[in-house]
């Protein structure tokens, strides 16, 4: 399944890109995520409880960040699998500045297997970007609330 987006903000990358790497930040961003931990330099253990439609389960899982250029690219691959299933995915992430801060776009190739590849890709599809529109707001909110600490 391949899947795209885009997300605009109005930080700057730099304020962006530090967000999209901060563990603490991330653990509270990632929608269901209960646990994220740094093993080491770009790599991570995840564990999620998330439902997708009638699906609804847990998953463990690692996340490695290649092909990092500070500031401007990642390439993200993550790997899970719980109850429901497995995802495997593969991830390019791109910042560019912009007047009003920055947009962030991404191209993802995905792998499904399980119970949950049984909601089938169009609803996959609108539930992931959902759920990545509500990363990307949550990342902001997580920003604010550093603000404020």
């Amino acid at each position: 399944m391949k899947l795209s987006g885009e997300a605009k903000f109005k930080e700057e990358v730099v304020r962006i890109w530090s967000a999209l790497h901060d563990p603490d930040i991330l653990k509270e961003a990632i929608p269901g995520c209960h646990d994220l931990v740094l093993i080491e330099n770009g790599e991570y253990d995840v564990f999620l409880k998330l439902g997708v439609a009638a699906v609804k389960g847990e998953y463990v899982g690692k996340v490695k960040l290649e092909d990092i250029e500070v500031s401007n690219h990642y390439i993200l691959e993550a790997e899970g699998s719980g109850s429901p299933g497995f995802v495997k995915a593969r991830m390019e992430c791109k910042l560019v500045p912009t007047e009003q801060g920055c947009n962030l776009t991404w191209e993802c190739d995905a792998e499904i297997g399980g119970t949950i590849a049984s909601v089938g890709s169009r609803v996959l599809g609108g539930i992931t970007k959902f759920m990545a529109g509500h990363f990307f707001k949550a990342i902001e909110k997580q920003l604010k609330i550093g603000d404020t600490a």
